[in-house]
């Protein structure tokens, strides 16, 4: 389990220029890709991400602090960046409902989430091969 203190926010995502979306998501977020937490547990190998294994197919499964564990297919983050666990918004660590992590961006970058992948207050993420 990584800490928050941990997970590096060298990534941002751009709310506030991703058009017409949740208010909610109109904000700068900083974090890292979804795509190199992953890496960092896929396999023995914590440097690199397992495309093979992702190409094979599992769940990325994440643990919201209301109940809700949405699922991604590992597939639709196969060389993507645009996933981000973010835990800044607006350069302050989340706070409220959105704490301790959320996920923003994914496709297309213009509607960032769907009512069935919004995922807030992310508490765990667990892969299910």
């Amino acid at each position: 389990m990584l800490p928050i203190g941990k997970v590096p926010a060298t990534v941002a995502w751009y709310g506030n220029k991703a058009g017409n979306i949740n208010p909610t998501l109109r904000y700068v977020y900083k974090g890292q890709t979804l795509y190199k937490l992953v890496g960092l547990v896929d396999d023995k190998d914590p440097s690199s991400f397992n495309v093979a294994l992702a190409k094979k197919g599992y769940r990325i499964q994440f643990f919201c602090r209301d109940g809700y564990k949405p699922k991604l297919p590992s597939k639709w983050i196969i060389g993507k960046k645009r996933w981000i666990v973010a835990k800044i918004k607006d350069g302050k660590l989340l706070e409220g409902e959105e704490a301790p992590f959320r996920l923003v961006g994914g496709p297309p970058i213009t509607q960032p989430f769907n009512n069935k992948l919004s995922a807030r207050g992310v508490t765990r993420i667990r892969l299910i091969f």
